[in-house]
């Protein structure tokens, strides 16, 4: 097993060098410099400024020189040919020819929020997700791949709505806010109130359960100075994944994410910005992915802290624990380590730690790694690779009776080609080392102990 080998020392090695630090009902389950639910792209990480040139004395700067109609406007000449600039670059150090070179997405398109609702301060938007992966064993599914497990043509992944006022103080005096989330597709059944049966768990459209509906998001706001209170149903604030499409930089997720943690929560959730270095949370749920009755009668506490340890480097760690209801019965305990950095103006390093471990009816224990590096070559180009180790202890979270280790590395592009376009293709491998308790093993229905597999997604925003 050189690819465990491998993972286990690297993630090692990251911790230790100070890179900062029976079945369950819970069928799976975001992240931090921002915390989950304000990521927004990771595009907007990669803002280079031009290069500047040591200060010298009016009398030492040469005569300007005009700029040929092909390039922008004070495009450095020196760092880029007159036959290689292309005009309207936007930024003179990227104006030079080449697939990788000039790039200017410009603003992407929005919808046009009425008059009424823009005079409130609310904005409305969406996307379309839709893409297919497929496996080399040729088997119809792709195994425990979470929203990527289906393997037999393409589907619409998402189809999502969203209407939001967000709760902005500036630091001073009261706000309020809102958002509201729809979403469908075949990741739809994926982010309903499946937890306790709620409402939306049974809202699909399809015989087979693969395409449905849901609001996985539907809160109100509260705001005074530094100090903001989201009430309803909302997104966890655990892990580096998120469910909405454009805020990933892969089209399949880690197992961590969809197997070890969260996806919403029902309740109440406060955030309070200490400085410009540190925001805490904390905040009541009645437990994982659960709908608005809580018949399960579960409780439990969310919160966690962010804090920026440099200009591009942050740490945040969150946590839920507390009484998981009388379905499972038992307490549970999750907890995330989210470390994230620019080790140079285009190159970014993810470290994610999970650990969870459920007691009572259903014992369980799972935790892993998850490392990212993410590069981005200009606005339109990035590259990316995430390698994984999650475990399985008792076999309750991934295959049921499977207790074990699994693998798996990522390599992806993302290309924009325009301003609402996101295409992102990937390989993948996956491989699991453990007792086969089921019978089955993960992969080639259930033929097979690893598996290569790739696919791609389109993602129009609007």
């Amino acid at each position: 097993m050189r690819f465990a080998k491998l993972a286990m020392a690297v993630g090692v090695v990251a911790l230790l060098t100070g890179v900062a630090v029976a079945d369950s009902p819970l069928r799976q389950p975001m992240s931090v410099q921002q915390t989950a639910f304000e990521f927004d792209n990771y595009y907007n990480y990669y803002e280079p400024e031009p290069e500047k040139a040591a200060s010298e004395s009016p009398s030492d700067q040469p005569a300007e020189v005009a700029a040929p109609e092909s390039c922008d406007v004070g495009c450095d000449m020196g760092a880029c040919a007159p036959s290689g600039c292309r005009s309207k670059c936007g930024r003179c150090n990227r104006c030079c020819g080449g697939v990788f070179g000039c790039c200017d997405l410009g603003e992407p398109c929005e919808l046009r929020t009425p008059c009424g609702l823009q005079c409130l301060g609310i904005d409305i938007g969406g996307w379309v997700s839709s893409g297919m992966y497929a496996n080399t064993h040729g088997a119809k599914t792709n195994g425990p791949l979470g929203f990527r497990n289906l393997g037999d043509g393409y589907n619409l992944d998402q189809l999502w709505f969203y209407a939001e006022r967000a709760a902005d103080t500036g630091g001073c005096g009261w706000d309020w806010g809102f958002r509201m989330d729809y979403v469908f597709g075949v990741d739809g059944p994926d982010t309903q109130c499946f937890g306790d049966g709620g409402w939306d768990s049974g809202w699909n459209t399809s015989d087979n359960g693969e395409y449905g509906s849901a609001l996985p998001q539907l809160y109100g706001e509260l705001a005074y100075n530094n100090l903001s209170v989201k009430i309803g149903h909302f997104y966890t604030i655990i892990g580096y994944e998120v469910v909405q499409a454009p805020d990933n930089f892969f089209y399949s997720h880690a197992y961590t994410m969809y197997y070890g943690e969260p996806f919403t929560h029902m309740g109440a959730l406060a955030t309070y910005t200490m400085n410009d270095d540190v925001t805490l949370y904390g905040g009541w749920t009645n437990g994982w992915d659960n709908g608005w009755l809580n018949p399960t009668g579960a409780s439990t506490f969310l919160g966690g802290a962010s804090l920026a340890l440099t200009d591009n480097s942050s740490v945040t760690w969150a946590v839920n624990t507390g009484d998981f209801g009388n379905i499972s019965g038992g307490n549970v305990y999750m907890n995330s380590i989210v470390f994230q950095t620019g080790l140079t103006e285009r190159l970014t390093y993810v470290l994610q730690h999970d650990l969870g471990n459920q007691s009572g009816a259903a014992d369980a224990e799972w935790y892993g790694i998850n490392q990212y590096l993410l590069y981005q070559l200009n606005e339109c180009w990035g590259v990316g690779a995430r390698m994984e180790w999650f475990r399985d202890d008792d076999g309750a979270r991934v295959v049921a009776g499977n207790a074990g280790s699994y693998y798996e590395l990522t390599l992806g592009l993302n290309y924009k080609p325009h301003a609402n376009v996101m295409i992102r293709p990937e390989i993948r491998y996956d491989g699991y080392d453990g007792d086969t308790g089921s019978g089955a093993l993960p992969f080639n229905d259930g033929q097979s102990s690893y598996q290569w597999a790739g696919g791609f997604d389109v993602i129009v925003t609007f």
